[in-house]
């Protein structure tokens, strides 16, 4: 399969992982991605709570635990932002580590692998 950008429908080609985010980031998870069909990770991240959580995302457990941090105003961080039921597709570095960090309490964090939009 070809590296570019997919323009189908998200195909999961692996297990979903789960985390409870919360006020302290959990122990990071990895989520692995067949890299005989691509060389990046294509992710569907569903926040299936009612709480914003700030998702660290890095190549080792260290630098995703580094990302989950909070944005304050005038100081940009490397996180991700899930709003309450968000649901993102993102192509991410393959076999990236996840946690996250939710500052209102547990919320519910699914990642699947996989390519499509």
């Amino acid at each position: 399969m070809s590296n570019a950008a997919s323009q189908f429908a998200f195909n999961p080609l692996g297990p979903t992982s789960y985390i409870v985010a919360n006020v302290a980031a959990p122990s990071p998870v990895q989520v692995s991605v067949d890299s005989t069909t691509q060389s990046f990770g294509q992710y569907r991240i569903v926040n299936n709570s009612s709480r914003t959580v700030f998702l660290g995302v890095g190549a080792t457990a260290a630098q995703a635990t580094a990302r989950a941090a909070p944005i304050v105003a005038g100081t940009p961080q490397k996180t991700i932002v899930l709003v309450p039921g968000a649901v993102e597709i993102l192509r991410l570095s393959n076999n990236a580590w996840f946690t996250g960090l939710s500052p209102g309490g547990a919320a519910d964090v699914y990642i699947t692998p996989g390519q499509g939009l």
